[in-house]
């Protein structure tokens, strides 16, 4: 397909485009016939899932992507999908025009074919996506805004990725796939259960290893400790409920998420964000 045009599904919605962006959702329920579909990508695209579930890229593995994570796609890849949990798909794409796409990774340093992993976004980075999207939803923004906010975001994006690429001897082909197949299930499990007390033993019994090896293993692919990763996670679903719109009290939001008080996730919050969720609420 040329970049002016797109195969969109039933639960896709394109929300802006221009020559140089174009910025997209997909919000698809489990058992609608266009969740478990394999799709050729039109764009060059980054996307933010905000639920967890499984994907596939061409024919390589399942990956766990949890919300706030954020991949980049190349342009006639195919995705596939699984579910992770009840809530079913709710994506937004941001397609950047081939060209740009392609410099911004080459002046990044980083790989023009290989894709990578999911980018465990900075909370800042994924606050910025979300208000944007906000924005675009009520129509608050015009073209050069957009375009502007669009490509700072991915030129972000790309830096934020160069920053993580570290040398290292690399562990064995089959230890590495085992290793990314035990930590996706840590934090498949820890995103169903957000809200509750999971101890580490639950946790590694979940995954099929040794609490004292998925706390090494953990940390080396993630460059977080579960509990932070907890942390963010129950964070971020605050910030999506609070951008949202929703009305429900701090207090109850905070023990809904699995933070032990008011005052618990007000300091997590302002910490991570820079501001407390009361300056949040639209």
């Amino acid at each position: 397909m040329s970049w002016t045009q797109d195969h969109l599904a039933s639960v896709e919605t394109l929300l802006f485009q221009s020559d140089l962006v174009k910025v997209g959702s997909f919000i698809c329920a489990v058992d609608d016939p266009c969740f478990p579909v394999s799709e050729s990508l039109d764009n060059d695209v980054f996307v933010m899932p905000k639920t967890s579930l499984w994907i596939r890229r061409d024919d390589g593995e399942y990956r766990f992507v949890e919300p706030g994570a954020i991949l980049m796609h190349r342009a006639g890849q195919t995705l596939a999908r699984r579910r992770a949990a009840d809530g079913g798909e709710r994506t937004y794409w941001f397609g950047i025009r081939p060209d740009v796409f392609i410099d911004a990774l080459e002046r990044y340093d980083l790989p023009t074919t290989r894709m990578g992993g999911a980018l465990i976004a900075e909370p800042k980075l994924r606050y910025k996506l979300v208000l944007l999207l906000k924005k675009l939803e009520c129509g608050a923004l015009d073209r050069l805004t957009v375009e502007e906010e669009v490509l700072s975001l991915f030129f972000e994006i790309c830096e934020q990725r160069s920053r993580r690429q570290q040398p290292r001897v690399p562990p064995r082909l089959g230890t590495a796939l085992r290793q990314k197949r035990l930590v996706d299930s840590a934090r498949a499990y820890l995103d169903v259960h957000l809200a509750e007390r999971a101890s580490l033993e639950v946790v590694a019994n979940a995954a099929g290893t040794s609490p004292y090896h998925l706390c090494r293993v953990f940390r080396e692919q993630t460059g977080l400790t579960m509990h932070a990763y907890r942390i963010r996670q129950r964070l971020w679903h605050v910030m999506d409920q609070l951008v949202d719109g929703d009305t429900t009290p701090l207090t109850e939001l905070a023990f809904d998420q699995g933070f032990s008080s008011h005052s618990h996730l007000s300091r997590v919050f302002q910490k991570q964000m820079g501001v407390p969720p009361s300056a949040i609420r639209p």
